[in-house]
């Protein structure tokens, strides 16, 4: 059974007016925690999606399947959007592939987004950047120089942190109300032996184990575009993205355009829910062995689990966007362009990313090393076969 929950009032249309005069010319503060109208200089605070919509309660008693109005499926798949002003009568087209905030050319209105846009492109709440764009450079400056010896010439010619991006990432939070069975074997090892002749005996006793757990899992992240979800591209190296987890996700705010400004760009949600359960589910049991670590430590040489099941009782999805500052660069590979990313948490500055190699120069070290410890190694090698 699926069950909609409504999105807090004021998000239906991504634009939140100031509650003193209703204008929608709104400015965010530098210090991150407030808004502050341009016509009446009224300034209110941001209230987090947790509180709004209750999303640490009642986690075990959810059944089935629970989403919020802005995870519902998407409906259309239009990136382009034509937007009438509401205050002089303009038409504004929209790319909302690339931004969810417009703002009149003419009248500088703040556009509605309402219902002409897809499910899929306001989400339910955002994650402010807290890591500036200096910082981020700093960050994507430090990973690069401690990889430009083994950098193509042309990266590190070109190699340019300024041209880093801050881009809020579609994500879905799932919390779920699991059940979980681990059946396997564990060994623990009573005594060794040793001898010249058979080396190391182990002699090893072995259980099988069995652990069921319920749990409660709250604010799991799953991406929600094809694009990123793809760890195994053979175009780009989006996978670093998940290098750079976790959020604070507790933290994040109802969603308003105004935190996009003129300074981010944002991706849309294009996955529905049917098509991230799957690596819900996988994450799901990923928590589910990890909570039993803890109940097999006397099994010292491990547990190898074979044979696993999962039952999840009642999950519930919000959809919200994450922030990440990128630097990219594009290899031709063989003519094929391959783009290499840089990515920095916007929350935490946490770096991860991929230098595009110069194979030539690595195979000559890695020769270099071989040669190196050949000369050292053989010697003694034969040394040891003439004492025997």
């Amino acid at each position: 059974m699926a069950e909609e929950i409504a999105t807090p009032s004021g998000s239906a249309d991504g634009v939140d007016r100031c509650p003193k005069c209703g204008a929608s010319d709104v400015v965010q503060l530098e210090d991150q925690h407030q808004f502050m109208c341009s016509f009446c200089r009224h300034r209110w605070g941001f209230e987090r999606l947790d509180e709004a919509m209750g999303l640490s309660e009642g986690i075990a008693d959810l059944t089935g399947v629970s989403y919020s109005t802005a995870a519902s499926d998407i409906v259309s798949d239009d990136a382009l959007v034509t937007l009438k002003c509401d205050g002089c009568g303009s038409e504004v087209v929209v790319d909302t592939d690339r931004t969810l905030q417009a703002r009149c050319h003419w009248c500088k209105h703040v556009l509605s987004l309402n219902n002409r846009i897809p499910n899929g492109a306001v989400p339910d709440g955002i994650l402010p950047f807290s890591v500036t764009r200096e910082q981020a450079m700093a960050h994507i400056q430090r990973f690069a120089e401690e990889r430009r010896s083994f950098a193509l010439p042309a990266f590190a010619d070109t190699f340019t942190p300024a041209n880093v991006m801050g881009v809020y990432l579609p994500y879905m939070t799932v919390d779920g109300n699991i059940s979980a069975r681990l059946d396997g074997i564990g060994e623990i090892t009573r005594r060794t032996t040793h001898s010249k002749e058979h080396g190391t005996t182990y002699y090893v006793d072995r259980y099988g184990v069995t652990r069921m757990l319920d749990i409660e899992i709250d604010d799991l992240i799953v991406e929600s575009n094809f694009e990123k979800a793809n760890i195994r591209s053979a175009t780009s190296t989006n996978n670093v993205i998940n290098a750079i987890l976790p959020f604070d996700v507790k933290n994040i705010v109802r969603f308003d355009a105004h935190f996009l400004g003129e300074d981010y760009t944002s991706q849309r949600r294009d996955m529905d829910i049917d098509e991230a359960e799957g690596v819900a589910a996988n994450h799901f049991m990923t928590v589910a062995r990890g909570a039993s670590e803890a109940s097999v430590a006397q099994y010292r040489r491990g547990v190898r689990w074979e044979s696993e099941q999962l039952r999840i009782d009642g999950v519930r999805w919000t959809s919200v966007l994450l922030p990440v500052w990128l630097y990219g660069f594009v290899e031709n590979r063989k003519g094929t362009p391959v783009t290499h990313y840089i990515a920095v948490n916007g929350r935490t500055g946490a770096t991860m990313g991929s230098v595009p190699i110069n194979t030539r120069k690595a195979a000559m070290l890695a020769w270099g090393i071989a040669i190196g410890v050949s000369v050292v190694t053989w010697p003694l090698g034969f040394a040891m076969l003439v004492a025997s």
